[in-house]
């Protein structure tokens, strides 16, 4: 069954020490273009995540947002800088010197006066490995993508139930027009009699019904839509065929799109007719209404 381009799902894992959210909304687009946004934390993470979409969606403009909190007990990371400590250390002996405060110092003192400038010691928190994150990722991700689907399978059954009248209009459209095109010969050759009949009728002569069954049948060759018609009933077959298809055949069915506008087209520029022209008209209708529908299927 058709899925649609479009959709929304929402995933999550929930801990007692951890959570995180997944949201996975999805439009149509041509290919398949995919959007991560995440904690920092979860950057190297972003390749697998991806892999785990594209194993589901195959085309559209996704966009992926992931939120994260994390009470695990993080590690810290401390360093000491040596030599700006040395550096204080030496400028508070130098203004001792002067002030003449040397053995006024103590050592504690001392230790704490220099812990106060900032840069001594500088403190990192240092993250967990991102792969712990992984499995939790994966099922908030998991569940999202499920929802998603859903969506858009639902969308894909409406979808596909609004081609299949248009589908069945244009059927029964062409085959009107299979029903025309003699007719429209017929038609063409009882007018070219009777003006050419008018023309002579002050001459007292005949037409020549050789010359008026030559022009009939120029006529005939050159508004013959047979072909056309042939081929848009294919074309429709292989529409009706691929529209059932449980895979993804948006690329497909648009291309078939493009070639009902093409036969369409050529049958209203050669029928010569202006009841066919009509019909035409409203095939193309028809064609456009199916056109828009695709544009969102997968």
């Amino acid at each position: 069954m058709l899925k649609s381009m479009t959709g929304f799902g929402r995933g999550e894992y929930s801990g007692e020490k951890l959570s995180l959210t997944a949201e996975i909304k999805t439009v149509n687009h041509r290919y398949n273009e995919i959007a991560i946004r995440m904690p920092r934390a979860l950057n190297p993470l972003e390749d697998r995540v991806r892999k785990q979409i594209t194993g589901v969606i195959s085309r559209g403009r996704v966009d992926v947002f992931i939120n994260m909190t994390d009470n695990f007990v993080n590690t810290y990371e401390i360093n000491v800088d040596k030599d700006m400590a040395l550096s204080y250390n030496n400028a508070l002996n130098e203004v001792a010197r002067v002030l003449g405060l040397e053995n006024d110092i103590s050592d504690t003192q001392r230790l704490s006066f220099l812990l106060r400038f900032t840069g001594v010691i500088n403190t990192k928190e240092t993250p967990g490995d991102a792969d712990f994150y992984l499995p939790f990722l994966s099922e908030a991700v998991d569940a999202a993508l499920d929802n998603l689907m859903k969506m858009r399978r639902a969308e894909g059954v409406n979808i596909y139930n609004d081609l299949l009248p248009r589908i069945k209009t244009l059927k029964d459209k062409l085959g009107e027009v299979d029903e025309r095109a003699p007719a429209a010969t017929a038609e063409f050759h009882v007018k070219i009699r009777e003006r050419v009949a008018e023309l002579l009728k002050d001459y007292a002569q005949t037409a020549d019904q050789d010359k008026i069954l030559h022009e009939v049948a120029l006529f005939a060759d050159r508004t013959n839509i047979t072909e056309e018609i042939v081929r848009l009933g294919s074309h429709i077959k292989q529409f009706e065929e691929t529209v059932a298809k449980d895979t993804p055949v948006g690329r497909k069915l648009d291309f078939i799109v493009q070639e009902f506008n093409r036969e369409v087209n050529t049958m209203a520029s050669k029928a010569n007719d202006f009841i066919i022209t009509q019909m035409t008209v409203e095939m193309k209708s028809e064609i456009e209404k199916i056109r828009e529908q695709i544009q969102n299927v997968e």
